[in-house]
């Protein structure tokens, strides 16, 4: 019977594994200022992409690359997003983010997702001629996202990544 005790208080999730803990978080938070810079630049090719589109229409050259850019950022977006919702909750459990900068960032996340939701939608009659109005449509939604992504990542190189730092180092 005492053997069965000790194998149950020694599982392997049960406790914190500090020594790996603040490697690991550290890691994530690197990662993820890397990944904001890459980001930041595909953001700036999206927005002047898109505000070309909304002015003008472009050309079919400069509307493929634009959807090539929305690809790019929408490939790396999803696993980008996981990282950071880890850290966050990594955060929300070590109190190192406050309730209000987490509704905010609960708030940004459902518009991100709405966002690109509406952007799927819209692309997909990608190889079809799109109306001017369909083609507006599209511009406004991407300089929407684009907008968003910047206060994005903004907020997270400016107050979250701080934050989970000063927690991480401050134990």
């Amino acid at each position: 019977m005492e053997a069965k005790d000790f194998a149950i208080r020694n599982m392997p999730c049960s406790s914190p594994l500090p020594e790996l803990e603040v490697p690991m978080i550290n890691t994530m938070v690197a990662c993820l200022g890397v990944e904001h810079r890459k980001l930041n630049g595909l953001n700036m090719q999206l927005a002047y992409g898109a505000t070309r589109l909304a002015s003008d229409g472009g050309t079919i050259e400069a509307n493929q690359k634009i959807l090539r850019v929305w690809e790019d950022i929408r490939q790396d977006l999803r696993s980008h997003l996981q990282i950071e919702d880890g850290l966050v909750s990594w955060g929300e459990a070590h109190h190192a983010i406050s309730g209000a900068l987490l509704d905010t960032l609960k708030n940004e996340r459902q518009a991100m997702r709405k966002l690109i939701a509406t952007l799927h939608e819209r692309s997909l009659g990608v190889d079809r001629e799109l109306t001017a109005g369909d083609r507006s449509a599209f511009a406004q939604t991407l300089l929407v996202l684009a907008r968003t992504l910047d206060s994005h990542v903004e907020r997270y190189d400016s107050e979250v990544l701080p934050s989970i730092l000063r927690a991480l180092f401050h134990r």
